[in-house]
C-alpha cells in the first residue's frame, strides 16, 4: 500500500550549505556552525513533525485495530451470553443468584464499543438489550414479591 502525502506547508527540503570535510571539528555542533537563538529555532520549520504525523496516521489505519475491536466485541458478547445462561440455569433450579445479576449489570453498564462490523454490532446490541430486560425483570420481581421468580 502506497501512501502519498503532500509536503507540509513551510517544509524545507534544502539541506545546509556544504561543509569542507578537511575542516577540524572540536565537538558536536549543529549544522550551520553556530548555536541558534530561540527565535530562529522557532521560525525554522521541522521536517520531523511531518514524519511523526505520517507515522501516527499509518498506525491509526492498521487492520490490527479493527481485529482488536472485533475481538473485544466478541469477548463481551460471549461473556453476556454465558451470564444469561447462568441466570437461566439458576432460575430453572429455583435458586436466586444475585452474583450473576451483579456481573450481568456490570457488563451492560459499559457502553458498547463499535467493532466496525455492522452485523456484529447489531447482534451485540440485541444481546445487551436482552440482558437489561432480564435485569429489570429480576429487580421488579424482587421488589414485588421479596424474591425472584
Amino acid at each position: 500500500m502506497r501512501i502519498i502525502t503532500p509536503p507540509t506547508v513551510g517544509a524545507v527540503a534544502q539541506g545546509p550549505a556544504t561543509q569542507r570535510a578537511d575542516r577540524p571539528r572540536s565537538a558536536f555542533e549543529l549544522p550551520g556552525g553556530k548555536a541558534e537563538t530561540p527565535s530562529t529555532a522557532a521560525a525554522r520549520p521541522t521536517v520531523a513533525a511531518a514524519g511523526l504525523e505520517t507515522l501516527l496516521a499509518v498506525q491509526g489505519m492498521q487492520p490490527e485495530d479493527r481485529r482488536e475491536k472485533r475481538r473485544r466485541a466478541m469477548q463481551r458478547g460471549r461473556q453476556s451470553l454465558d451470564l444469561l445462561d447462568d441466570l437461566k440455569l439458576s432460575l430453572l433450579a429455583g435458586e436466586p443468584m444475585p452474583s450473576v445479576l451483579l456481573k450481568l449489570r456490570s457488563v451492560t453498564a459499559t457502553a458498547l464499543e463499535g467493532s466496525g462490523d455492522q452485523g456484529l454490532d447489531d447482534v451485540l446490541a440485541e444481546i445487551d438489550l436482552r440482558a437489561q430486560v432480564e435485569i429489570a425483570k429480576r429487580e421488579a420481581a424482587a421488589r414485588e414479591g421479596g424474591g425472584e421468580r
